[in-house]
This record gives structure tokens, sequence and C-alpha cells, in this order.
């Protein structure tokens, strides 16, 4: 199931980018029908045909890849959470999870990559970014590449499908997709009915933030909590601080925290001593590696939502 989309490339490790228009998914009752309809599809498709990746690229393999490298950090989980760590002959930079990857050669990131190194490994097939071009440097060589950035959590679902048949392990990714939906359904179930509170996601100190429809949208929405930037300002907008200080959300999450951000670099900001998660304790600090698992649309979305529902559980009064 090909996944067209366009937006600007970036050269995080983590990065936020724009979803292709699906909506975030709601309550519980449609968050099941949602999951359940769209993953079937996904299954369907990619039954009936080759893998198509998201540049509307078919990607064909003789045979299931045994010679892998990984250069986003979500498709070496991918890989390892279908069976195939043993697989992965080298990583990017990023790659950290599960720890063993740590020990495999570093190849650079996607955007900076090591293209000789890459080479001497003599994959048989690349993992990679759709905005980072490196799929055009190993293409005259003959070096089969996929390209696929999920932008939504149904989009993680057919992403893990995906690298599951080019490794020959559809059962395995196909277990790890219900595994997946089963978890997301334990964390909706939870926060039914809950108190949602008012939440904004700081990005980066500009600031920039999420809106609905983006993949943390998504999450912060099935977490229980109510985002308080509309879906009319775009998956990632850059947003007027002043527009926090009038919505005054009741929590604020702090992806930019291992950057330096905190309770008091807020406070010192002109109007925002006065909001409400300020003043009132609702400001909350993420680790490097809590912003990892965040960020990353990957085999661990069920971990990310539920440390966002646990985040959030003092802030439901």
């Amino acid at each position: 199931m090909s996944r067209h989309r366009s937006c600007p490339p970036t050269r995080r490790s983590h990065p936020p980018v724009a979803p292709r228009g699906r909506p975030a998914w709601g309550r519980l009752a449609a968050v099941r029908a949602t999951v359940l309809s769209a993953w079937l599809v996904a299954a369907v498709a990619l039954a009936q045909g080759p893998v198509v990746d998201d540049l509307g690229r078919e990607v064909r393999l003789d045979q299931p890849a045994e010679r892998v490298v990984a250069m986003v950090p979500t498709h070496t989980e991918k890989v390892c959470a279908v069976g195939a760590c043993d697989r992965l002959v080298g990583v990017d930079t990023f790659s950290n999870v599960p720890a063993e990857v740590q020990a495999l050669p570093d190849l650079g990131s996607a955007f900076e990559a090591d293209v000789e190194a890459i080479i001497a490994l003599e994959p048989d097939l690349v993992l990679t970014d759709e905005y980072s071009g490196l799929h055009e440097a190993l293409a005259p060589l003959g070096i089969a590449t996929y390209v696929g950035t999920p932008q939504t959590v149904d989009e993680v679902a057919e992403v893990v499908r995906e690298v599951g048949a080019l490794l020959g392990r559809d059962a395995a990714a196909e277990a790890e997709v219900r595994a997946m939906r089963d978890a997301i359904d334990a964390v909706a179930e939870r926060v039914e009915g809950e108190a949602r509170p008012r939440v904004f996601v700081e990005l980066d100190a500009t600031p920039y933030t999420v809106g609905p429809t983006s993949y943390l949208g998504e999450l912060l929405d099935l977490a229980g909590g109510a985002n308080v930037v509309p879906a009319d300002l775009g998956a990632f907008p850059l947003v007027d601080p002043e527009f926090v200080v009038d919505a005054d959300p009741e929590v604020i999450v702090l992806l930019d925290a291992p950057s330096g951000e905190s309770l008091a670099t807020l406070a010192a900001r002109p109007g925002w001593a006065a909001i409400d998660a300020v003043a009132n304790g609702g400001v909350v600090p993420l680790t490097q590696a809590q912003v990892d698992l965040l960020t990353r649309a990957g085999p661990r979305l069920p971990e990310a939502l539920a440390l966002l529902a646990d985040l959030l559980e003092g802030f439901r009064r």
C-alpha cells in the first residue's frame, strides 16, 4: 500500500513529519473500528502484490532479505520486532533499541550516510528515509532499497507488515500488528470516560507543536488528552507564544527538555508564568529516551501510548 505525501525533509534523528491527511482516531469504539478495518485492508493489499514504498516504487526481492541495513531507528526496531534482528549487518547512528544493535557498524544518518561502508557490507536490502535521497545514491549500484516513514498510527501497522514481507516474516509481522492493536485498545479502555486535560506539546522553544492529525496528536487523543491546538493549524504548526498563553493548557509536555527547556525557562517567557500548567505544576519535562519513544513511529507505539497516558494520569481532574 503506497503512502504518497509531500512534506519538507528534516535532519532530525526522530523527525515529526506531516501526515497524509488521515483523521486522528477518536474514542474507543471508533478506535477499534478504524484499526480493524484499516489494518485488515493493509494486510489484503500486501497479500495481493509486491511491497510498494512511500515513493510509489515496487520493491521486489528474489528471496527474503538476509543482509539488511537499517538507516532509520524505527526500521531497526521493526526488523527486530518481526524476529529478524540477526539479519541486520549495519544501522544508523541513532539506532539504539534493542540494545544489541549498538554493536553493529555505525553507518551515519540517512542524510549523511557512509555509502562506501554500506556497499562494503553487501546488503541485499537497505531500509531508509524517503526524504534523505539515500535510495538515489544506492540505485545505480543495484542495491534494493525500501523507503518508508510512517506518519500516522495506521501507517505504523502498514510498514511493519511491509518490512515483514520483505524479510519473509509475514506471520511474525501480523502477530506484532495484532499485539499492537490489542495494547492500544487496552489503553483506550483505561482512559475511556475519564476527564481529558488540556495539553500543549512543545517540540522546540520556537514554539513548534503538534496538531491533532499528527502521529503525536493521535497518541495524545488515544491517551486521553485534549490537544489545545486546532486541526486547522496543521500537523506540526509553528504557533505564536501568545496562542499558548490564551489556550491556557493544564499540561505542557516538553519534548525539548533534553535541549534545556524547563519550568524555569517557560516561566521566564512573557505571559507564560500565568499559564495553568506553569503555575500549577503541569509542566512535564521528558528524558531523551522518552522523547525517542514518543517520536519514533514504530513497533514500540503501545509503550509510547502507555507512557503518555501515565504522564496525563495525575492531571485528570
